[in-house]
């Protein structure tokens, strides 16, 4: 039956390129899907464990680090930094601005304002902010809207100066833009933006450094014990937290938009062993009329679609990949990792099954295949 099958496969070389072509745009769009999904959790989780903190201390009750409203109180700092074990706490907090530049789309920005601690990672342009009014801003800020190190940035009227560019630095389709807290006060005052000061969190988090050989636990304890209005974390904890929230805002939608993804796969694979089945209905004839039963036939139909299958998987990768690496370089706000090992193995698992199935939707054309085609002109 192998045997068979390749000689098919090789007997039309053009039809099995074209099978390989719609599978693999097929599995494609899954893995596109899925490394889209991926991104999203992967930026959300980054966004605590890359603030370079051994705890976080957060407003009691608040369990998020991003997208979550913080309040702390300013003595906070200094209740913290007094405890043993602490080397220093980093005060941080985040603030939601619309940027709009004229001729352009109005997108949102996170403001992450930081003093000694926990700001931008990766500086691939540029430097960190180092006089005021300096900022730091996202590749997919300086890509979007054509931004270059030396350029003003302007908020509300309060101008900015690009010091910097940052990469993945954004969450929930959002941007980051680093600056201090200084700069901070100023946009509050000068800009035309901000009403009440009050209702403003000037502090949201601290991140807080553990001196070498202290135990993380006790000194996370002994904070909680000292500042009754926060609760202490690892940042591992809140990105967990950040990651749960995202599967569950973005997990039914990706849900929906992956199955449909799965069904079309499924469909494209029916529809072509259909085909292949009204294509050789003679040769299928013969087969019975020498003896083969139908669970013979819809095997080899089976061993058909699943060497299908592994011949397009790596078109499918290919086509995934240089799409996502698109995306990634016209809009670096999104992250779309396709090669992570678990989504393609889990992808390929997934087309095996597909192939299996989409192999037996012809089965009733086969199973009553009448022998005597094959004396009919």
């Amino acid at each position: 039956m192998l045997k068979l099958i390749r000689r098919q496969l090789v007997h039309e070389p053009f039809r099995t390129l074209l099978t390989c072509i719609a599978i693999g745009s097929a599995l494609a769009v899954i893995l596109l899907l899925e490394g889209f999904q991926t991104g999203l959790y992967v930026q959300l989780k980054n966004v605590a464990l890359t603030r370079g903190a051994d705890l976080i201390v957060t407003q009691s009750g608040v369990t998020n680090f991003v997208a979550s409203r913080s309040l702390l109180p300013q003595i906070s700092r200094e209740v913290v930094e007094s405890i043993d074990g602490v080397k220093e706490a980093h005060p941080i907090t985040s603030m939601p601005i619309i940027y709009d530049k004229p001729g352009y789309r109005k997108s949102p920005v996170f403001f992450m304002v930081y003093d000694t601690g926990g700001g931008p990672v990766v500086i691939i342009e540029g430097q960190k902010a180092s006089k005021p009014r300096d900022i730091v801003i996202d590749k997919s800020l300086a890509v979007l809207y054509d931004l270059n190190v030396g350029d003003p940035f302007i908020v509300a009227d309060f101008k900015f100066n690009v010091s910097g560019i940052t990469e993945h630095a954004s969450a929930l389709f959002t941007a980051f833009a680093y600056i201090s807290y200084d700069d901070m006060i100023d946009f509050f005052f000068d800009s035309d933006l901000i009403g009440d000061i009050s209702n403003l969190p000037l502090l949201s988090f601290l991140l807080v450094e553990v001196k070498p050989g202290a135990d993380k636990n006790t000194v996370a304890a002994a904070i909680e014990a000292a500042e009754k209005d926060a609760d202490v974390y690892f940042p591992e904890q809140l990105s967990k937290n950040d990651v749960t929230m995202g599967q569950t805002l973005f997990g039914p939608v990706m849900g929906v938009l992956i199955g449909a993804g799965y069904i079309i796969a499924l469909l494209v694979v029916g529809m072509i062993m259909f085909a292949a089945v009204h294509a050789r209905l003679r040769n299928y004839g013969v087969m019975k009329a020498l003896g083969f039963s139908n669970h013979l036939l819809i095997k080899g139909m089976v061993i058909e679609s699943l060497v299908m299958i592994v011949l397009s998987f790596p078109l499918g990768v290919l086509l995934a990949q240089l799409a996502a690496m698109f995306i990634e370089y016209t809009v670096p706000l999104y992250m779309v990792p396709v090669l992570e090992p678990v989504v393609m193995l889990r992808t390929f698992i997934a087309a095996l099954i597909l192939g299996v199935i989409g192999a037996y939707l012809p089965y009733r054309s086969i199973a009553r295949l009448d022998a005597a085609i094959v004396f009919r002109s």
